[in-house]
C-alpha cells in the first residue's frame, strides 16, 4: 500500500524551494516505521503543477490497481514527488504544419514560439519568469531573422546569441551537444537546413505518415535558413532542459535522498522519471554515493541520448551516465520503456545527427547514432538483459523477472501510445515488479 506522498519543489538551480517540505518527508518516513520502500517520481514533460500532479496521481492509482508487492505483513511504499521547472516540447514546434514541406507560415510561427520558450527562465514549475539578460540575448537573435536567408553575418550572430544562453560545461559527445557549441555557425546552419525525416512504425500500435517508398515517415520536411533557425532554437531548448534536469537531480534530489539515507540507511529507493525527469533521476543516481541499500532506476520514455548509459558507444566515448552502472551506483534493476509511438523523442533526437553531419542515419531509430532513450532503449550497454524485452499488457498471472544490476529495455509499441502515456496499468505493473525485486 501507499503510506503517503510528499511533494518537494526545486528551483531551476536544484535548490529546495521550501525546507518544510523536506522536513515533512523525513518526519513521515520516521513516523511510518514500517515503510518498506521509497518511490521517487520525477516528471519532465509538464508546464505547470496541475499537469505534474495529475501524472503522479494517475500513476499512483495505477500502482494500487495492479497490486503492490507483498513482503511480510505487506509492502508499505512512501512516495516523494519531485516538482521542478520543466518545459513541454510542443510537437507543433518540432513538426510545424504537420511536417509538410510547404508549411512556411507555420514554420515562421514555430520559430518565434521556440525563441519565446528560450526567453523564459522560470525559477519554479509554472512560473513565467524571464531573466533580463537572457531576454536581451533572445531579442538579439530575433533581430536577425529577416536577414537569415541572405546574410552569413546574420546567421553567425543568431547562432552566437543562442549559444550565449547555454552552459558549455554540460556538453557531451553522446548527444552531439559538444559539436553544437563548437561548429562554425555557418556550418551549423548548413547542417540544419535540410529536412529531418523520421522512420515511424506501421500496423497496429504505431502511427504511419507518408508511406511512399514502402516506409512510413513523419518529420520536419521544411528546408531553408528559417527552418534551420527553428531547429537550432529547439536544440537549444533541449540543451537547456537537460542542463536543468541534471542540476535538479545532482544538486537537489540527491541531497534530499542523502538525508533520508542518513536516517534510514537500508531503505530501498526506487528512482522513476518520465521524459526529462528520466535524466533527472539518472543524474540523481550518479550523484548518490555507492551504498549496499537497494537503488533501482526506471526510465519512462526518457528524453536523453540512447547512449546515455553506454560503454564506448563510438569506440572511444562512454555515455554521460556510464558511471551509474560501471560504479554500481544503481544496484537494483534498470527499467527502460521505449516505443516508436513516441514522436516527441523520435522527432527531436535526429536533430543531433544533423549536427554531426550523419544525415543518412537521421531517422531516430536504434541505428541512428544520436537516437533517444524513449525511442530505442539503452544502446551499447553491456548490462542489457534480454530476458525481458516487452512492456506487456496487464495480465493477472504475469510477473517480470528483473535482476539486480541489469538493464531491461521494454519495447512498448503495444502498450504506450505516445510520449505522455506513462501512467497506465502496463507501466504500473512493470514498476510493481521493480519493487518486488528488492
Amino acid at each position: 500500500m501507499i503510506t503517503g506522498h510528499w511533494d518537494i519543489e526545486f528551483t531551476k538551480d536544484g535548490l529546495v524551494h521550501d525546507e518544510h517540505q523536506v522536513t515533512r518527508l523525513l518526519d513521515g518516513l520516521t513516523d511510518t516505521t514500517d515503510t518498506t520502500d521509497l518511490l521517487v517520481l520525477a516528471h519532465g514533460w509538464n508546464n505547470d503543477k496541475a499537469e505534474a500532479t495529475t501524472l503522479y496521481d494517475t500513476l499512483i492509482t495505477s500502482l494500487e490497481a495492479v497490486g503492490l508487492p507483498e513482503s511480510g505483513p505487506g509492502s508499505r511504499v512512501a512516495v516523494m514527488r519531485v516538482l521542478w521547472p520543466s518545459k513541454k516540447f510542443a510537437l507543433e514546434s518540432l513538426i510545424p504544419g504537420g511536417g509538410a514541406a510547404s508549411a512556411t507560415t507555420a514554420n515562421d510561427a514555430a520559430l518565434l514560439t521556440a525563441l519565446q520558450q528560450l526567453e523564459q527562465d522560470p525559477v519554479l514549475l509554472g512560473d513565467d519568469g524571464t531573466d533580463p539578460t537572457r531576454a536581451d540575448m533572445v531579442e538579439r537573435a530575433k533581430a536577425q531573422i529577416e536577414d537569415l536567408d541572405t546574410s552569413a553575418d546574420a546567421r553567425r550572430a543568431y547562432v552566437l546569441q543562442i549559444r550565449n544562453l547555454l552552459d558549455p560545461s554540460q556538453a557531451h559527445p553522446d548527444d552531439a551537444s559538444q559539436e553544437f557549441l563548437d561548429l562554425d555557425p555557418e556550418t551549423l546552419f548548413q547542417r540544419f537546413t535540410g529536412e529531418v525525416p523520421v522512420l515511424l512504425p506501421t500496423g497496429p500500435g504505431g502511427a504511419a505518415g507518408n508511406t511512399s517508398g514502402g516506409a512510413a515517415f513523419l518529420g520536419d520536411l521544411l528546408s531553408g535558413a528559417k527552418a534551420a533557425a527553428r531547429r537550432i532554437a529547439n536544440f537549444a531548448t533541449y540543451y537547456t532542459m537537460k542542463t536543468r534536469a541534471g542540476a535538479v537531480g545532482r544538486t537537489g534530489v540527491a541531497a534530499v535522498l542523502g538525508r533520508a539515507r542518513e536516517r534510514h540507511p537500508q531503505l530501498p529507493i526506487h528512482l522513476t522519471g518520465h521524459s526529462f525527469g528520466g535524466r533527472l533521476v539518472t543524474a540523481t543516481a550518479a550523484a548518490l554515493p555507492p551504498s549496499p541499500a537497494p537503488l533501482s532506476l526506471a526510465l519512462l520514455q526518457a528524453a536523453f541520448s540512447h547512449n546515455g548509459l553506454a560503454q564506448r558507444f563510438d569506440g572511444q566515448h562512454d555515455g554521460a551516465f556510464r558511471a551509474v552502472l560501471a560504479e554500481h551506483r544503481v544496484n537494483g534493476p534498470v527499467l527502460v520503456t521505449h516505443t516508436k509511438n513516441d514522436l516527441a523523442v523520435g522527432v527531436a533526437y535526429p536533430l543531433a545527427s544533423r549536427i554531426a553531419h550523419d544525415n543518412a542515419a537521421a531517422l531516430g531509430d536504434h541505428n541512428d547514432p544520436y537516437g533517444g532513450m524513449g525511442r530505442n532503449g539503452a544502446q551499447h550497454t553491456p548490462e542489457t538483459d534480454p530476458t525481458e524485452q516487452l512492456l506487456r499488457k496487464v495480465t493477472p498471472t504475469h510477473q517480470y523477472t528483473f535482476a539486480a544490476g541489469k538493464v531491461f529495455n521494454l519495447k512498448a509499441d503495444a502498450t504506450i501510445t505516445d510520449h505522455g502515456d506513462v501512467a497506465n496499468h502496463a507501466v504500473a505493473q512493470a514498476l510493481r515488479d521493480v519493487l518486488r525485486s528488492r
